[in-house]
């Protein structure tokens, strides 16, 4: 893995991006990705390599558009 870090770290530091891009932050960027598009979690935790479901949960943690797009499902009586 070390490896991996050495090449991103490289490549990133040539494009002079405005943060710190690592292995860690490719991975998690990966991640949310996949989570955010609606892939089932469990493809995802396969996909990182996870043996526990609980731990891909850290990538799929609702923003707060999440939760005004689930309440607004809500049938409202006016």
């Amino acid at each position: 893995m070390k490896g991996a870090h050495n090449i991103i770290t490289g490549i990133a530091e040539s494009a002079n991006p405005d943060e710190q891009v690592t292995a860690h932050t490719l991975r998690h960027t990966f991640a949310t990705r996949l989570v955010r598009g609606r892939v089932d979690p469990i493809t995802v935790a396969e996909l990182l390599g996870h043996a526990r479901l609980e731990t891909t949960r850290a990538y799929s943690r609702p923003t707060q558009q999440d939760r005004a797009e689930a309440l607004s499902h809500l049938d409202v009586d006016q």
